[in-house]
């Protein structure tokens, strides 16, 4: 067990990077991943968008509001589970 490891201490508000393969349009993928942070009860707003070089992604970066760890975990759990994400930072 790393003894080194921080804490996070909630509540938490930060920027999350959410890569998207571009199949869908810009509009549909936004409405999936609001609905993801709406279901998980997170406070959100959209910050940007950025196409990869090739155009294959979309990176979308949104600030969120995080009361607890629990929160924290059903929301990466629940952007799993939405086929077009490929990961989220």
């Amino acid at each position: 067990m790393n003894e080194n490891k921080e804490k996070l201490i909630f509540p938490q508000n930060f920027d999350i990077k959410v890569i998207v393969a571009a199949i869908i349009p810009i509009e549909e993928s936004k409405a999936n991943i609001s609905r993801v942070f709406s279901e998980c009860r997170t406070v959100h707003s959209f910050v940007s968008a950025r196409a990869s070089a090739k155009g294959s992604y979309i990176t979308y970066t949104y600030n969120i509001d995080l009361d607890s760890q629990e929160q924290m975990n059903a929301v990466y759990d629940a952007l799993k589970q939405v086929p077009e994400i490929k990961f989220a930072l």
